[in-house]
């Protein structure tokens, strides 16, 4: 039922897409047609020329032997129709090809863009890559397979009809082999489809196999996995691979046994049709004729067969296609969602708790923040730091309590309107594919060049732009390939200047830095959260001695909400932690020294590119 209810939904969807480009479909049709009336007038033609070949070889003809040149022209004429049609069909089902995958991959990766985030932490990067690529394109064969099965059909019933013309007799002979042919066609769709889910996974699993080597290759090569890598790879990719065969050699079979029977019906058709010609019920161009719509008649069963297996290899890429665009978000917008006309001026989080795979992560969670205030988040891993703030930017939305701006609550408030008011800089910098230039720019797509600019001097960044071999044009890869941790942070931190959010999201913005780059990044922080609210996850201590407030996390709960000085005296937590990185060494000098502190370095900032 799911596969069914999966088709019906792919075929709604590629025929709103195709209603925009009726003439396409429309010519496609006509092409299609066309080839099937041209093969059965090629049919017609050859039988008309071989009696009158017949006719004057027995000197029973009195006409013009001119007539059957004009019969052998357009036998030829027929011939060159149809490979025009057939040329215009396929590059006409290429375009259709354009519009419907296209469009349809579109419409996946915009509704995938619409989940929440909590959708995109669980699922497999591999499952979502093949359904963007390979099941958007197996809907695309699954609609032409669909056409190819309607058109087939009905050349076959052209070829029929020119069969039962030219000799009823020899059709209800040839017709009682075809029930047989449905037995093997039903059994390998069958087949085929119960094989599809575990093509498909296989597929998937092959996939996250490539991008964790990938993503992975620094630990691989240093910890020696070469070997161990590549072959649990490639093991994976033999187990795709034996279901690709086995999907073949069932297809494969049914083509066997429908060869087999279709050469049954054509023996059985010689035979009987050869006893008619040696009793003068038949001529002998009616049987070469008939045998030729018969032989044509192999081909629209064939293809029909090959279509119908060919959707039920399709059933998993068309139901997980459905499925995804079937997903609603996990974060709703409220159909009466109202607008935020300005920022907050007070955030504040009542009694909120959070759950993870029903394992909580937050408990009874209760403060607030006024405007412009910075708030530090401390706390030992696993505490709710990260999730705290990714509540705030509702990537989730509470199991309970409510999260407040001025007093209403965040699932009440436009999500575009929540979005355009913050800014986030995570630990692990993002770059996208593009220029330095747009990389800063997303960040506001309307900034002019100057200020992109300034955004970039603000975050201490724009000298060493200019020093890359392109400058601005510069084209950084996925995650800031090319650039330092230090460089590609500086970028999100211009990115988020020239948004100019109201309010700032950091996530251990430093944490994956070294000393040098540290105190560079924390110097556009700095600059960067003047006069914003700010949410500020840090790991060491010393990045947010200097806050409004800090808030300390523990199991969930709060464990401390104060100035560092207060919380020294009354969190035996914060105490703990500030003590035990006081032994560590790990406290630098707080942030207001980060520019002296960097002006005693020598030659730092390092330069990039071409001295």
């Amino acid at each position: 039922m799911a596969i069914k209810a999966g088709i019906t939904a792919g075929l709604t969807h590629f025929r709103s897409l195709l209603r925009a480009h009726p003439r396409l479909v429309v010519r496609f049709v006509l092409t299609s047609l066309g080839r099937s009336a041209a093969g059965l007038g090629t049919i017609l033609l050859t039988r008309d020329f071989l009696a009158g070949v017949l006719d004057r070889s027995a000197g029973a003809g009195s006409g013009p032997a001119l007539s059957l040149w004009g019969i052998a022209g357009l036998l030829f004429a027929s011939f060159l129709f149809s490979s025009l049609l057939a040329f215009d069909n396929r590059v006409t089902q290429q375009r259709m090809v354009k519009v419907l995958e296209l469009g349809m991959m579109e419409r996946v990766i915009r509704h995938l863009l619409r989940l929440s985030v909590a959708f995109f932490d669980r699922q497999s990067h591999g499952d979502l890559l093949q359904a963007v690529r390979q099941d958007v394109m197996a809907l695309r064969t699954l609609v032409f397979a669909l056409a190819g099965i309607t058109l087939e059909a009905v050349g076959a019933l052209g070829l029929f009809l020119a069969a039962l013309w030219l000799s009823p007799r020899l059709t209800l002979w040839a017709l009682v082999v075809l029930p047989l042919c449905s037995i093997p066609v039903i059994v390998a769709a069958r087949r085929a489809l119960a094989r599809s889910r575990e093509l498909r996974r296989t597929g998937y699993v092959l996939f996250d196999a490539i991008l964790q080597l990938l993503r992975g290759i620094r630990i691989i090569k240093v910890y020696g996995g070469d070997e161990a890598e590549a072959r649990t790879t490639m093991e994976k990719g033999r187990r795709y691979f034996d279901e690709l065969i086995e999907m073949v050699r069932i297809s494969s079979y049914a083509q066997v046994v429908l060869e087999t029977i279709g050469g049954l019906g054509l023996v059985i058709v010689v035979v009987v049709g050869g006893f008619d010609v040696m009793a003068g019920r038949l001529d002998w161009p009616s049987l070469l004729a008939f045998l030729l719509a018969l032989r044509a008649l192999f081909g629209p069963v064939n293809n029909i067969n090959s279509g119908l297996v060919a959707l039920g290899g399709l059933g998993a890429s068309v139901e997980r296609v459905s499925e995804l665009l079937a997903t609603t978000p996990e974060v709703p917008e409220a159909a009466d969602a109202d607008p935020l006309p300005l920022p907050p001026a007070l955030i504040s989080f009542d009694r909120v708790g959070f759950a993870y795979r029903n394992e909580p992560v937050l408990r009874d969670v209760s403060f607030s923040v006024r405007a412009g205030e910075t708030l530090g988040i401390a706390g030992p891993s696993g505490s709710g730091k990260t999730t705290l703030l990714n509540l705030v930017a509702r990537f989730y939305d509470p199991a309970e309590g409510a999260i407040r701006f001025d007093g209403k609550n965040l699932t009440e408030i436009r999500l575009a309107d929540l979005y355009a008011n913050l800014g986030i800089v995570t630990q692990e910098p993002f770059l996208f594919a593009t220029t330095v230039r747009e990389n800063i720019r997303c960040g506001r797509p309307a900034a002019a060049d100057g200020e992109v600019e300034e955004a970039a001097r603000a975050a201490g960044i724009h000298e060493e732009i200019l020093a890359l071999s392109g400058g601005y044009e510069t084209v950084v890869g996925v995650g800031g390939v090319g650039l330092s941790g230090g460089q590609a942070q500086r970028i999100n931190i211009a990115r988020a200047l020239v948004k100019n959010p109201p309010i700032l999201l950091l996530d251990e913005a430093t944490a994956s830095l070294d000393s040098m780059s540290e105190l560079v990044v924390q110097q556009a922080l700095e600059r960067l959260m003047v006069g914003r609210t700010t949410f500020v996850v840090a790991h060491r201590l010393s990045t947010l001695r200097h806050a409004s407030r800090i808030l300390v996390l523990e199991g969930g709960r709060i464990a401390g909400l104060g100035p560092h000085g207060e919380l020294l005296e009354t969190c035996p937590l914060y105490r703990r932690m500030w003590d035990l990185q006081q032994l560590a060494g790990m406290e630098p000098a707080p942030i207001g020294n980060t520019v002296a502190l960097v002006q005693q370095i020598p030659d730092f900032p390092p330069q990039i590119g071409p001295s």
